[in-house]
């Protein structure tokens, strides 16, 4: 599958079982992970990297300065 490297991070569901790379932690087919387009990473839910992709899903939301930073 093709890596698109212009896609913004987001939530999916985790269709193949995998280990965070940043918390060591299993993520379990159908868990809800972060998911980086540009490298292909899922993150666990408790990541610091997930907790970025909520904080900008936020941002976003409320029209911040900072969404697209």
């Amino acid at each position: 599958m093709r890596k698109s490297s212009n896609r913004p991070a987001r939530f999916i569901r985790a269709r193949h079982a995998n280990v965070c790379p940043e918390t060591g932690r299993q993520i379990q087919v159908g868990d809800e992970c972060a998911y980086y387009p540009a490298t292909g990473q899922a993150f666990h839910s408790d990541s610091k990297a997930a907790e970025e992709v909520r904080g900008q899903a936020f941002a976003k939301s409320w029209g911040m300065a900072d969404a697209n930073y």
